[in-house]
């Protein structure tokens, strides 16, 4: 009898101990997955925005860690978001097919929204970071109305699309993958018209197929014109004219020595325009220097000013306004960072930059946006009313972020450059 009581004591402190290494255990994964948790960087980026009557619809890229969306760990996805005027978030919607995928613009159409960008179709895409340029129509409550994928060489992307009277022009790019070599008369930036349904009307490109890109376009339909601007080879600008009706090119302008984005952004001004960019400092290909340039054009092609900008070591202009002959930049600058810097590795601090300036080039207001171990980008800016719109993405506290986790914003400035509103 006596050993049955021992025996059922042993039983009990055998069963206490798995009991309190299960809890242990338990306690342990809640404490690495915790962990795993706050090292997780969350990724979330707004590329470009529209404004409509009532609303305010965001275009970029997130992995939706956060949100109703589902999480998609390790692949950021296409996203398309709705804001009331005060900022309030209508709904977001993702682009879920295939891998990785972004969009980098939006305009309004007669019955619809255009969405342009790129997605990875297959795993073969995703390791080498090539795959269609994606086209999405969607109604004003995010329904999908028809989708496009349009591949010519094996790295298509589309960076900006324009409505006109009949339908709307897509530009961006069609590239190699990295290692492929030889010559495609196809390849280069690409612009394309569609109409109304969705129809290609022409089809053209110019500049190389390894490197060749076309960013952003006026379309002045009186004139039957489209000014361009982009790259053409490694660290070359193009300003380019062509005819709206046939899509045949007049003129192209070539500028050196930019930085890989080449001419990013362009806007009317005047008879003029004015494109912003980034210079290289140096034609060595090790010397990452660059300043922040702003040139104004003939409507033929010829330069009628040149400005550069300096803010640290690299920067450069994404975005151009011009409102009551004025214009209005954004963009980033790069500062190194010498505590996170070593020998081989450099680390920098990204800040938002913001300049106001004459017809002329004159600075009137110049501001960036810094703070210490973070980075701010600036993406786009759009007047609204007697303020400023900027979209962008942030880690900086300063931008209700932890330093840690990208985040996109839509902020609000007056013109010289205070925030006024984040949401």
């Amino acid at each position: 009898m006596k050993k049955k009581r021992n025996y059922q004591k042993w039983i009990r402190l055998v069963a206490l101990l798995c009991i309190l290494i299960l809890v242990i255990e338990g306690i342990y994964l809640l404490f690495l997955a915790k962990k795993k948790d706050e090292s997780t960087i969350y990724t979330d980026t707004a590329s470009s925005f529209l404004q409509t009557s009532n609303a305010i619809y965001v275009v970029g890229s997130s992995d939706f860690r956060y949100g109703k969306i589902p999480y998609t760990n390790g692949l950021q996805k296409a996203k398309f978001s709705k804001y009331d005027q005060s900022g309030k978030l209508l709904y977001e919607k993702s682009y879920q097919k295939g891998f990785n995928s972004i969009y980098n613009s939006i305009c309004e159409v007669e019955d619809g929204l255009i969405a342009v960008g790129h997605y990875e179709k297959t795993e073969q895409d995703q390791k080498e970071k090539t795959g269609p340029g994606l086209i999405v129509k969607y109604d004003s409550n995010g329904k999908v109305i028809y989708e496009k994928k349009i591949s010519i060489l094996a790295d298509t992307n589309f960076t900006k699309v324009k409505a006109i009277q009949d339908g709307y022009i897509v530009i961006g790019k069609s590239i190699f993958e990295n290692m492929t070599l030889g010559i495609d008369e196809r390849g280069g930036g690409q612009m394309i018209r569609f109409d109304k349904e969705g129809n290609e009307i022409w089809r053209t490109n110019y500049g190389g197929s390894k490197s060749g890109i076309f960013n952003d376009l006026v379309i002045n339909e009186e004139e039957n014109s489209i000014y361009v601007v982009g790259k053409d080879a490694a660290r070359t600008g193009v300003f380019m004219k062509y005819r709206l009706s046939d899509g045949q090119m007049e003129f192209v302008k070539n500028y050196s020595n930019t930085d890989n984005i080449g001419f990013s952004s362009i806007a009317k001004i005047d008879d003029d325009y004015v494109v912003g960019s980034s210079k290289k400092l140096s034609e060595d290909r090790e010397s990452y220097q660059t300043r922040a340039l702003l040139i104004r054009y003939h409507s033929d092609g010829e330069i009628v000013f040149e400005k550069q900008f300096s803010y640290n070591e690299m920067s450069r202009i994404n975005s151009v306004l011009v409102k009551d002959h004025q214009i209005y930049a954004v963009g980033h600058s790069a500062s190194l960072n010498q505590e996170k810097s070593t020998k081989t590795t450099r680390s920098f601090d990204y800040s938002g930059i913001y300049l106001q300036l004459s017809d002329n080039g004159d600075v009137l207001q110049r501001k960036e946006y810094k703070e210490k171990n973070a980075s701010t980008y600036m993406s786009e800016i759009q007047k609204m009313k007697k303020k400023f719109l900027i979209v962008g993405q942030s880690n900086a506290k300063s931008f209700s972020s932890n330093q840690k986790d990208l985040k996109s914003y839509i902020l609000t400035i007056d013109e010289k450059g205070q925030k006024e509103k984040q949401f």
